[in-house]
């Protein structure tokens, strides 16, 4: 794979699985990771956007020019959104956790 952003989150996330599954005891499932495109801003108002085949090869086919650069900032935004909520699509809790009852100021000890 490319070293990119693209790939970071990917690969990422299979390393934790592996050291989860390492300490668990729990097989870790040999993922194929997704690797679709090269984005590329050139500023606020010009990128290039070039999709890849299986094996990362760049597609003859490309997009630049403005829209390229806000698909480019859409993906950041998608990407820094999902930083700032990471357990965003993880089960709640049924119950709210609450503190233990003080024991002292019921029982209180003899002096």
């Amino acid at each position: 794979m490319p070293m990119s952003c693209a790939s970071a989150g990917s690969t990422g996330q299979q390393a934790t699985e592996a050291i989860v599954g390492r300490l668990t005891g729990r097989k870790t499932a040999n993922v194929k990771l997704p690797y679709v495109g090269n984005h590329i801003s050139l500023g606020r108002r010009d990128g290039i956007l070039q999709m890849v085949d299986d094996e990362a090869r760049a597609k003859p086919k490309y997009m630049g020019g403005r829209r390229a650069a806000r698909i480019k900032a859409g993906i950041l935004n998608i990407s820094l959104w999902g930083v700032s909520h990471p357990t965003f699509g993880l089960p709640r809790r049924k119950h709210r956790l609450a503190a233990a009852p003080d024991a002292t100021a019921e029982n209180p000890v003899a002096a």
